[in-house]
């Protein structure tokens, strides 16, 4: 039996053709789990117009006049968007910081969702600012979704898993079981190793006594730190794997069969810094699903 949430998918959108994937996704999501969507638009017209003009009045009239038909077109879109998906939308426009507006939703939010976004003439909603602002901010799962995602390819039933046995991969471990639950999907939890030295040496033989002993070590570690979400999601199917490999390609060469990917905010190893660092900006950019950066369920 398919769970139902009870608190609204927030998704954070810069203008009509800027987020479209995001808000496709979000809506499909917040239909599936019979969630409420709520749209999110922010922003600062008046600095705009004061950086592209040096403030003079005619440059803030002017895109002042331009935002209220952006968010016009908006609210119409995202009202289309709810007939044809068949979810209840509503939008909460705002003057100010993208990200400040969509963190002031998530206590009542069970999942935040932002695209990567592109740098327009009314709003900046790219990776790097608003994306990775609000995953490092957030307390609750930040789903990224990129312009290149193909929604209506993720008919997988399969949600992946990125794990590294720390205690914010336990967490992630909750979330994509609470995930599972949610959507009918089984989950695959993958954790990889690359450079490993036993007894002073590197292990490269897949044969060896060492490469057994490194890959049954990874293999205990993640099934220690997947068992209290199985406890606690007894119903979700899960599978797991350990791969040598880069974290990056590895990862994205298995996100091919996923409907998303989710991660933990930070970890230690191979999986440390992914939040702020060029790990999760690649995957970010060039998953083929989306990324749920997770801190907690």
């Amino acid at each position: 039996m398919v769970a139902r949430l009870e608190h609204p998918v927030v998704v954070g959108v810069a203008g009509v053709g800027v987020d479209d994937v995001a808000l496709e996704w979000a809506g499909r999501t917040a239909r599936r789990t019979g969630a409420e969507l709520v749209v999110v638009h922010a922003s600062e017209p008046e600095a705009l117009a004061a950086r592209m003009a040096g403030g003079e009045a005619v440059a803030v009239t002017s895109v002042l006049e331009a935002e209220e038909e952006l968010v016009a077109e908006l609210e119409q879109h995202a009202a289309a968007l709810g007939e044809r998906l068949g979810v209840t939308v509503r939008t909460d426009v705002s003057r100010g910081s993208p990200t400040a507006a969509l963190l002031a939703h998530q206590d009542d939010a069970a999942l935040l969702v932002v695209g990567t976004g592109a740098r327009g003439a009314l709003e900046e909603f790219v990776l790097g600012s608003t994306s990775l602002g609000v995953a490092a901010h957030a307390r609750r799962p930040v789903a990224v979704v990129n312009a290149g995602v193909q929604v209506d390819s993720l008919d997988h039933g399969v949600v992946g898993l990125g794990l590294d046995g720390s205690d914010d991969s336990a967490r992630a471990a909750r979330a994509a079981l609470a995930l599972g639950e949610l959507t009918g999907a089984s989950v695959t939890a993958l954790t990889t190793w690359f450079l490993e030295v036993v007894d002073g040496y590197v292990v490269t033989e897949p044969d060896s006594p060492e490469w057994a002993a490194v890959e049954r070590r990874h293999a205990e570690a993640l099934v220690r730190v997947l068992q209290p979400a199985v406890e606690a999601y007894p119903d979700v199917p899960v599978e797991w794997e350990v791969r040598r490999g880069a974290v990056v390609p590895t990862l994205l060469e298995a996100a091919r069969g996923w409907d998303a990917l989710v991660v933990g905010s930070r970890g230690r190893g191979s999986i440390r810094g992914w939040l702020l660092g060029s790990v999760s900006q690649r995957l970010m950019r060039s998953a083929p699903c989306p990324v749920i950066v997770s801190r907690a369920p």
